[in-house]
């Protein structure tokens, strides 16, 4: 069998830019923000 190799030898990335890593980070935290906020709220009453 003969093997098949791409024209260019750059590595392959992993995985997408860190932006993306940090905007789920923030809706994360976001979310666990308004949850604690809701459950607060929810025992306070």
């Amino acid at each position: 069998m003969e093997s098949i190799r791409p024209d260019n030898t750059d590595p392959i990335p992993l995985r997408p830019a860190p932006n993306q890593f940090g905007t789920i980070m923030l809706r994360f935290v976001g979310l666990l923000a308004v949850a604690i906020a809701v459950l607060a709220f929810v025992y306070s009453r």
